[in-house]
């Protein structure tokens, strides 16, 4: 029978054993031991958002040619199986055993030890020499321009352009929009939605702009625009792009229904956030198919694990978007960072982003959408059997009429 998870499970366990008693209490709370069967085979991929130790059994790890044995109780069973670096290795368990499993981003955060910044070189990666390879050349295209960066559509670029005319009117840019007849039908969509509309409907993008307003218009078409780029020929990687398109679209529907509830946000330009949170994945997966990479797919996560936020900071930076939305893409997946007092547009994104998460099947040690610090610096509440709502679950017209338009539904 798998033992019971304590703070003392904690104490001999290398690194962990340097966080104080009511850290380790605390990353003991959220870890979890698994009974593991004889004949399992886990990979460092599908472990990577844990710190994984063997508590009972024996397991052999396999790193390219070589492999080693480790046996519970022994000094080497003190340190992870796993190095987080070492995301191509393997570990078949040799009799029946059990796992302990740690919430590495949890540990990162209770260590001070967050990996957040974009690496500048390429051996800040820490890469193994298996994964050098398709990581080496990847680094080394973008860093020598040869990462094919997506380029903004031509009405989001030329929108861009017109906006830095303090002059510019909506006549002005119904000209610009009108040259894309998918954008316009989105505008209109979203002046006639349950957020906007209003006694009349409207006929015409010029009408839908002033309804909206400039700022918001920006953002809309921006946001309308990206569809375009999660595309591809590659019929292995479509798959991944169709995948990455809507999952970015549904985080993004849900950062717009977020800022709705909350003061002081400008909604449009949340969604805008949730959609380009995650875009350093497609020069990647542009990258391996153009190139014709022959890749498994352990190594291509390794490689999207390693280098998607650098790659997406390298986007939005070469888009103009600025300093906001490039930190945004950097810490969108930090739960539990709390560096300001006053709430920002990547509390929105991640929230939306663990919302998600939390109803949908994933890997990974996940606190609830409402246990991070980004929720309550939100102001969204506090949801639990007392009859609170939940503003995200109650907002499910919005939701829809955003993803609709977003995804260019002509019912929405």
């Amino acid at each position: 029978m798998p033992q019971i998870l304590t703070n003392s499970t904690l104490d001999d366990l290398s690194p962990v054993h340097d966080l104080d008693k009511d850290q380790r209490a605390r990353l003991a709370a959220g870890g979890q031991i698994a009974a593991i069967p004889a004949g399992k085979r886990i990979t460092a991929v599908q472990e990577h958002p844990w710190i994984g130790y063997l508590l009972a059994g024996q397991v052999c790890l396999i790193r390219g040619e070589t492999k080693e044995m480790i046996q519970a109780g022994s000094r080497r069973a003190c340190r992870p199986i796993f190095s987080e670096h070492q995301l191509l290795d393997q570990a078949v368990f040799t009799a029946d055993s059990e796992l302990l499993r740690l919430d590495r981003q949890l540990y990162d955060s209770l260590s001070g030890q967050q990996r957040c910044a974009v690496p500048g070189s390429l051996e800040e990666l820490d890469l193994s020499d298996a994964e050098g390879a398709l990581l080496g050349t990847l680094y080394h295209a973008c860093k020598q321009d040869k990462l094919a960066l997506p380029t903004l559509p031509k009405v989001a670029r030329a929108i861009q352009e017109a906006m830095q005319d303090p002059d510019i009117t909506s006549a002005r840019l119904a000209r610009i929009v009108q040259v894309d007849l998918a954008i316009t039908g989105g505008l209109i969509r979203l002046a006639n939605s349950v957020v906007y509309r209003g006694v009349k409907t409207i006929p015409d993008v010029r009408n839908a702009i002033i309804r909206l307003g400039m700022e918001i218009t920006r953002s809309a078409v921006m946001s309308l625009s990206m569809q375009q780029l999660f595309r591809t020929k590659s019929p292995i990687m479509k798959h991944r792009m169709k995948a990455a398109w809507n999952r970015s679209v549904h985080i993004s529907a849900l950062s717009y229904v977020i800022a709705r509830h909350c003061p002081k946000f400008n909604p449009e330009h949340a969604m805008l956030a949730g959609l380009v949170h995650d875009v350093g994945v497609i020069p990647i997966l542009d990258y391996v198919s153009r190139n014709e990479i022959q890749v498994g797919e352990d190594e291509l996560e390794a490689a999207i694990i390693k280098l998607h936020r650098l790659v997406g900071e390298l986007v939005v930076g070469y888009w103009g978007l600025g300093p906001e939305i490039t930190e945004i893409v950097r810490y969108s997946g930090d739960w539990y960072r709390d560096d300001k007092d006053a709430p920002d547009y990547g509390d929105i994104v991640r929230v939306a982003r663990l919302y998600r998460l939390n109803q949908s099947e994933s890997r990974g040690p996940l606190p609830r959408y409402d246990e991070v610090p980004a929720y309550y610096k939100l102001g969204l509440g506090f949801p639990a059997n007392d009859g609170t709502v939940d503003v995200i679950a109650e907002a499910g017209e919005e939701l829809s009429a955003v993803m609709a338009m977003l995804k260019g539904d002509k019912e929405s």
